[in-house]
């Protein structure tokens, strides 16, 4: 269930990242400053992980990395998405859960009942959650998240290097 809704919530951000759905631009919308994301382990870039940019405001600031591991920073308000991070400084999410393949079709997964699909998932996200990591569970954490960036009226980049210890 939650990697359901965690895919429901990527493709919205895609889907605001890339287009605005449409909105117009908000009255408050912040001034906002192109900033990336890189994630690495080592020289080894990791693509697929998703960033935020916390800060305690409304806007959310985030991006994915792509594989080179940068992630070009956009800001969304309310709809409407721009490029570039508000200055200011920010605790960094970054997230990247292992996958487990799966073992059952799609099309096996809609013949079982409830019951076995959820005995299914849950031990599905039991094997997703033995793989080795390539980001720290730690950084994922909104409470414990050890990451920080500044943006400033320039902009700027961060790179933060997993050095290996994804899986400590």
């Amino acid at each position: 269930m939650k990697y359901h809704m965690f895919g429901v919530a990527l493709v919205a951000t895609i889907c605001l990242a890339v287009t605005g759905c449409g909105k117009k631009k908000p009255a408050d919308m912040p001034e906002t400053f192109p900033f990336t994301v890189t994630v690495v382990d080592g020289s080894t870039p990791i693509a697929g992980a998703q960033v935020l940019l916390i800060d305690g405001k409304n806007p959310v600031v985030n991006g994915e990395t792509d594989a080179k591991g940068v992630a070009k920073i956009s800001t969304t308000l309310q709809g409407y998405t721009q490029d570039g991070a508000p200055a200011g400084d920010f605790r960094v999410q970054v997230t990247k859960e292992p996958l487990a393949e799966h073992w059952k079709t799609p099309e096996e997964q809609a013949q079982m009942s409830k019951p076995e699909k959820d005995a299914y998932i849950d031990e599905w996200l039991k094997k997703c959650e033995e793989l080795p990591r390539e980001v720290p569970k730690i950084w994922g954490d909104f409470d414990k998240t050890p990451l920080k960036a500044s943006v400033s009226a320039g902009g700027g980049e961060v790179t933060f290097d997993v050095e290996g210890k994804a899986n400590n």
